[in-house]
């Protein structure tokens, strides 16, 4: 995610029904009407494929090794 603007974002939460069940996501925004701007913008989604693992940004050079590893021998 990138911000032109360098203002700090916070995280709001929206809920949908599917299946019959109750889920819930998240969106990195300014402000509720951000937020709400950004829902819309999902219509324009494209699926990227299934996240596997978060490396924290801070991540030291034996997380990042690891990292590397994973990556060069799972196909």
């Amino acid at each position: 995610m990138s911000s032109s603007s360098h203002q700090p974002f916070a995280t709001f939460l929206f809920e949908y029904r599917h299946d019959g069940d109750e889920w819930a996501f998240t969106i990195q925004a300014k402000d509720a009407a951000d937020a709400r701007e950004r829902l819309k913008a999902l219509t324009w989604a494209r699926y990227q494929g299934q996240l596997v693992a978060v490396v924290p940004a801070a991540a030291g050079p034996l997380a990042k090794a690891a990292v590397w590893l994973r990556n060069a021998f799972v196909k």
